[in-house]
């Protein structure tokens, strides 16, 4: 089997740029309540901690659509046909089914972005493979290595592979499809190759079809599920949190949610599926520790419609449930990757037709025997054990330059530099982090590494990296010493200092009040001093945001004016856009209109700008520019937010006022009529993104 290098055409709206603006961590972890049924031994590691830092976010894309023609690399047997995006985290976007003519995922007719993920941008469809922590990965559109390796018999395998920087992890991911293999072979290796423990998270997620009919079959029957009381422990297919209905049909879901598969083995071979009405079924099996399974869907309603819609290509499109895979027993819990070790599994996709009757059946455990004995008929447990041991041995294979037929990020070579020089080994021969990647974004911490300073540059110069790990402090504290320290090492410092965090402990266990009060005094003095010794946009706009964190609004905003008021301020709108969220918070109404009014074309026509002067022109009553405002096409939606919304109904309930002669417009006034603006006045199904329709739960800017 050789390996096809194929550009793929297809329609999307590109990334257009990072947002310059280092996004900072919540100081506290999310801890997660449950249950009086709960296990105990389930909570342990629960609770969550995402993180954005050293990565930048990936906020820069519209709804305009071009021609796109992306890179990707097609593997392809007699039975399965299989498409990888290099570009996009390496997904693989298609699984087709040659025997039975169908494609086993969502292979999304179009390439665009939404905001929900780690980063910010995400695309639905296909076979994303999430590193880290908790959420969307950060390179789920961003560019991954992939290199062309042969097995023993001769067969083109792919390797994607690139270097974690926030828990310093370096993974693989090699796909294999041999002759006369029925499904696609998947091993994944994690390596976490230094003295100290780290945590880290991986699901596979994948999308399949939802047409009404899919039902989702799975080994396990056991779930985490989700209801008011917090985390808690249920069995399929009925649970509390939908209740009356067989949750194991996405159709059935009154709103979005999820649920995690446990099974009572940790060492066992855990599959899920996904059956159609023409008995067609999809399924992944795979050994430990990928040993928790996840169904999430959207929910058979208005607003679940609406997003896979938006996310694809518009009304009767888009549609999918997600079967996941993960390492912990959900995406709630931590997990720890002890220092000079590695994880790694096999995961096999594949289709296969069955009697859609029994797949059906009401009994639900029925349902997945029947399968389950089906797929032990060509992939029993200790096949895929079997098959895990040969895999683990190709993983080993050494990638050269010459193998490599995309290339990733630069800071894999950046590290690979560091470690040699701090004395800490190299990264595995598995991976090849040649130097021709390092670019600008690497070229100022390889300066700091042979010179021992950051370079000066102009303080008008928009910052294109950061740098967070505990690797690196002795180089950055370096740069402090003596004539080698400025503004910028200063702002860097600042930085590493406040972000820099402890990834020996699992998150519930992780916060530690006393140190992350030093955090923050370091940071303070280090971005004090930078824009002592060069007033500069980011060292003011880092002050205002440490103040907002700590609840001194006033202390922040006194910050953002500092920072708005320097030459260079609006070179890029993601300054502005950040402090007029921040006024809107404060209810600062005017002062938004004001700068609104006054701001270059370069950020006035940003859609998260027109947003947040929108919710303060409905305050305002300036209806003209939300007449205008209403007919423009928004894509800066979160998932959750209901702005879009929430500014309709008010400007509606004002419109009806100034309609009616109502000018005191008090509290309950308002809301009254905002109450029969949200019976009579239905938003444009473009704008409309709300989860939930019961009146007593809104979400008011």
């Amino acid at each position: 089997m050789k390996i096809k290098n194929e550009i793929f055409e297809i329609r999307g709206a590109p990334l257009e740029g990072l947002n310059p603006l280092p996004k900072f961590r919540r100081r506290k972890p999310d801890m997660h309540k449950t249950s009086d049924r709960f296990p105990a031994y389930l909570k342990e590691d629960l609770g969550t901690y995402t993180k954005v830092l050293p990565y930048l976010m990936q906020d820069r894309y519209s709804r305009r659509r071009d021609l796109l023609k992306l890179k990707s690399f097609v593997l392809e047997n007699e039975y399965l046909r299989v498409r990888f995006l290099p570009e996009y985290g390496g997904r693989l976007y298609s699984l087709f089914d040659k025997v039975h003519g169908e494609e086993l995922l969502f292979a999304n007719p179009v390439i665009q972005p939404g905001n929900l993920a780690i980063r910010n941008a995400w695309l639905s469809g296909g076979i994303e493979w999430n590193i880290g922590n908790f959420g969307h990965t950060v390179t789920t559109c961003d560019n991954v290595f992939a290199a062309v390796l042969q097995d023993g018999e001769g067969n083109d395998f792919l390797r994607i592979y690139e270097f974690e920087r926030l828990k310093s992890i370096f993974w693989q991911v090699d796909f294999h499809l041999p002759d006369n293999s029925p499904y696609l072979q998947v091993h994944v290796r994690m390596v976490n190759l230094f003295s100290e423990d780290t945590t880290t998270y991986w699901w596979s997620n994948v999308a399949v079809p939802e047409d009404g009919h899919t039902r989702v079959l799975s080994s396990g029957k056991q779930v985490i599920s989700f209801t008011d009381k917090g985390c808690d422990f249920e069995r399929l297919p009925y649970i509390d949190a939908m209740p009356g209905q067989d949750i194991t049909y996405p159709r059935n879901a009154t709103r979005s949610f999820d649920y995690f598969i446990q099974e009572e083995d940790p060492n066992a071979s855990t599959w899920e599926a996904a059956a159609y009405k023409n008995g067609l079924v999809f399924y992944e099996r795979s050994t430990a520790p990928l040993y928790y399974k996840k169904l999430f869907c959207w929910g058979n309603h208005h607003a679940g419609k609406h997003w896979q819609e938006y996310l694809s290509d518009g009304e009767g499109t888009g549609y999918y449930a997600e079967l996941q895979a993960g390492i912990a027993p959900s995406q709630l819990h931590d997990k720890k990757l002890p220092a000079n070790s590695k994880y790694e599994w096999t995961q096999c996709f594949g289709g296969v037709k069955l009697e859609a009757e029994r797949l059906y059946d009401e009994n639900f455990d029925a349902a997945c025997d029947y399968f389950d004995g089906n797929l032990n008929s060509f992939l029993t447990a200790e096949k895929i054990a079997a098959l895990n041991d040969k895999l683990t041995e190709l993983a080993d294979m050494p990638v050269t330059p010459a193998d490599i037929l995309h290339n990733g990020s630069g800071f894999g070579a950046l590290e690979a530099i560091r470690m040699k020089m701090d004395g800490e080994g190299e990264p595995p021969a598995s991976m090849c982090f040649p130097e021709s990647t390092i670019g600008k974004a690497e070229q100022r911490w390889l300066h700091l590494l042979k010179d021992g300073c950051l370079a000066q540059e102009d303080v008008r110069a928009i910052p294109d990296s950061y740098m967070i790990s505990g690797k690196w402090k002795k180089h950055l504290e370096n740069a402090l010493l003596g004539e080698k320290k400025n503004w910028v090492s200063l702002l860097h410092y600042g930085v590493m200092a406040y972000e820099i965090g402890d990834h020996t402990c699992v998150a519930n266990k992780v916060y530690d009040e006393a140190k992350d009060a030093e955090q923050i005094k370091a940071a303070r003095k280090a971005w004090q001093e930078s824009a002592a010794l060069a007033p500069n946009v980011w060292a003011y706009r880092n002050l205002a945001v440490l103040e907002n964190q700590a609840g001194d609004g006033d202390a922040a905003e006194k910050y953002y004016d500092l920072a708005v008021g320097l030459d260079g301020a609006y070179d890029d709108y993601a300054l502005v856009s950040e402090y007029m969220t921040f006024l809107l918070k404060r209810r600062e109404y005017a002062k938004i209109w004001q700068i609104f009014e006054t701001l270059p074309d370069n950020c006035r026509c940003v859609d998260r700008i027109r947003i947040t002067a929108a919710a303060a022109a409905v305050k305002l009553d300036q209806l003209a520019y939300l007449e205008q405002f209403f007919s423009e096409v928004h894509h800066d939606i979160q998932e959750g937010e209901n702005s879009l919304t929430d500014i309709w109904f008010e400007y509606c309930a004002r419109r009806m006022a100034k309609e009616r002669g109502i000018t005191d417009l008090t509290e309950e006034v308002m809301q009254q009529l905002m109450d029969e603006a949200w019976d009579t006045c239905p938003p444009d199904p473009s704008i409309d993104f709300r989860m939930s329709f019961d009146k007593k739960i809104k979400y008011r800017v």
